[in-house]
């Protein structure tokens, strides 16, 4: 293991008391932010609250915390992402302000709007779809902010809204589900309304730290607030200049005013880049000259500006490069370079079109690494199992009885919906395959009995599958990959869980947050600017950077365009060994229109 600069080892080494880490780009962040909580560990008593904004963050916080401590001591910390905290606040203490128990989430958009329309239908309110979205829009603003249906009305909202509001609310909590703004709300209610739950928190978590604080928006910086009234071994750790997330309201200034006004940390600033070469770093900083990072390694390294007749020229370019570096590598590059080492960037995701087509004719493999997409089911029959398992750890659902109840082309029969689930084996849709269905009737039977048996579960499926003759091939293959995807998540759960401490509705709340999700990383990256943020790759191409695209024409304002310096920071500083800027002279418009290009304004910067 490298050693800590000295400056990096006074903020490993400083135990007690407010902390703001400003960290560029290389600088150490995460080494530091672990090697703090392994030292606190260490020195102190009292558990640790790690906090940040990705589950791929709080895995790689959690892996490295691990190697550094004993595996008993792991126990004492505790990382994950704000959402997923202030869901265990909601489900664990959210009885203190009249939340029932056994609360699931509910992330699907289709069923949130399905509970809308029932709402309306309650208020006798015919709403085309558009108005539909447009009031949910309202309603997930008004849960964002922490306004209440009694608020809204005192300050003269939309009556309809209101009412769909507090009408939609009570069908959520009748059916026991919340939805995904609700987490947050509820959450700074608990802390609010109730302080002595927010003080019995920071009794168990001595220390809480903040990883990637400059995305922090105000909703989570009152929770943050509320949580830590009169406590103050609170560590955030960020980078203004990558602070890229306006659009979801993250504001940078929270970290570095608002925080130090309320908690008047000891402020340290880690400049020194020990991931990129010179001329990489060098480039970043014209870009953002507020952010000073300092070169560590002596190696010049590439940094490359090139323009390309056409966007097809562009991209064959791409992958001509791409291939000579495979084959011949670089003189900056220690080991062979491999597809994994390269990722292309571009400012939207509509921008790899001409490129897709040309790393498909030459065969490179590529994925859109970063993406973490939220996998479901193929198969009907496992759409069946998965809706199930809601009504198995919230038999007051409704809405998904009624789902696996449409899935088997058969009435609602009863109020007791689980007991419904769990005996009845009446199967009307001739689509579907009956022994499997009964199979998985079975499987749910299994896991009432024992919510931690899922592996049996799932066997009990795939056993019954596997028996059978003459399924059609691309259906067999369909349900063993849906079966799959089920023993990773479960897989992932388990090693991050304790035999006997498992539970089936914390599990099945965490995949709905996207815990267990799977990035498929295989071949070159493509990422846009934002599902680069974090990552890091021996040599990067940044694609399209002409004037209207990179920068993006909507970036309007003072903060917008600030934003956008950004995200060509982010995206230049992604780069460790290998850095290529390119461009188009000409786009082809989708009408068929030829339109010429403007390099971007930041090259004028690099140049």
């Amino acid at each position: 293991m490298l050693n800590l600069t000295p400056k990096q080892q006074e903020i490993v080494e400083y135990l007690d008391g407010s902390l703001l880490v400003t960290a560029g780009p290389g600088s150490g962040k995460t080494r530091v932010l672990t090697q703090r909580i392994a030292n606190i560990i260490e020195k102190r008593k009292g558990k640790v609250l790690a906090l940040t904004f990705s589950n791929k963050a709080a895995e790689e916080i959690s892996e490295r915390v691990k190697e550094q401590i004993a595996e008993e001591d792991f126990e004492r910390v505790e990382v994950g992402t704000i959402h997923s905290f202030c869901l265990d606040v909601v489900t664990n203490k959210g009885n203190q302000i009249g939340l029932p128990s056994g609360l699931a989430l509910i992330e699907n958009e289709k069923d949130k709007l399905e509970l809308l329309k029932r709402s309306c239908d309650s208020l006798n309110l015919s709403l085309k779809e558009r108005e539909l979205r447009e009031y949910y829009l309202q309603i997930q603003n008004f849960k964002q902010n922490f306004i209440t249906p009694d608020l809204a009305r005192k300050e003269q909202h939309n009556i309809d809204v209101i009412n769909l509001y507090e009408s939609y609310n009570n069908l959520l909590i009748s059916n026991r589900v919340i939805d995904f703004d609700d987490i947050l709300f509820y959450a700074y209610k608990v802390f609010v309304d109730r302080p002595r739950v927010a003080k019995n928190y920071t009794r168990l978590y001595r220390y809480i730290l903040i990883d990637e604080a400059q995305d922090l928006n105000e909703t989570q910086y009152k929770i943050i607030q509320a949580l830590t009234r009169d406590f103050y071994n609170l560590m955030m750790v960020g980078d203004s200049a990558q602070s890229i997330y306006g659009f979801n309201g993250s504001d940078s200034d929270i970290m570095t005013k608002k925080f130090v006004k309320d908690f008047e940390p000891k402020e340290f600033i880690l400049k020194e880049n020990f991931r990129s070469t010179y001329k990489i770093i060098d480039a970043a900083n014209r870009i953002q000259p507020h952010s000073k990072s300092q070169s560590v390694y002596p190696l010049e390294g590439v940094l490359e500006v090139h323009s390309f007749a056409d966007e097809e020229e562009e991209a064959n370019w791409i992958t001509s490069q791409i291939e000579y570096l495979i084959e011949n590598g670089s003189p900056w590059v220690e080991n062979e370079i491999e597809l994994e080492d390269i990722a292309i960037i571009g400012r939207n995701r509509y921008l790899f079109d001409s490129l897709e087509k040309c790393l498909q004719k030459k065969k490179l493999s590529y994925s859109f690494g970063g993406s973490n997409v939220h996998l479901e089911c193929e198969t009907i029959e496992m759409k069946i199992f998965e809706t199930g398992l809601r009504v198995l750890v919230n038999p007051h659902d409704d809405l998904n009885y009624s789902k696996v109840n449409s899935y088997l082309s058969r009435e609602n029969q009863t109020e007791n919906f689980l007991q419904d689930l769990l005996s009845n084996r009446e199967i009307n849709n001739l689509e579907l395959n009956d022994e499997i269905v009964n199979a998985i009737i079975n499987a749910w039977n299994i896991l009432d009995k024992d919510g931690s048996d899922f592996m049996v579960a799932l066997n009990e499926i795939e056993k019954t599958y596997l028996s059978l003759c003459q399924l059609e091939e691309n259906f067999q293959f369909l349900i063993q990959n849906d079966l799959e995807l089920w023993k990773e998540r479960w897989s992932k759960y388990c090693k991050q869980s304790v035999p006997g401490g498992r539970s089936l509705p914390y599990f099945r709340n965490q995949v709905s947050l996207g815990k267990f999700r799977e990035d498929n990383n295989e071949g070159v990256s493509l990422l846009t600017v934002h599902t680069s943020k974090g990552l890091e790759y021996e040599i990067v191409f940044v694609l399209g950077l002409t004037q209207g695209t990179f920068p993006d024409y909507r970036a309007k304002t003072h903060s917008q365009k600030i934003e956008e310096k950004n995200n060509m920071f982010v995206a230049i500083t992604r780069a460790k060994r290998e850095c290529y800027l390119t461009y188009p002279l000409i786009k082809v418009m989708p009408w068929g229109d030829v339109k010429r290009q403007q390099p971007s304004e930041y090259l004028l910067f690099i140049d």
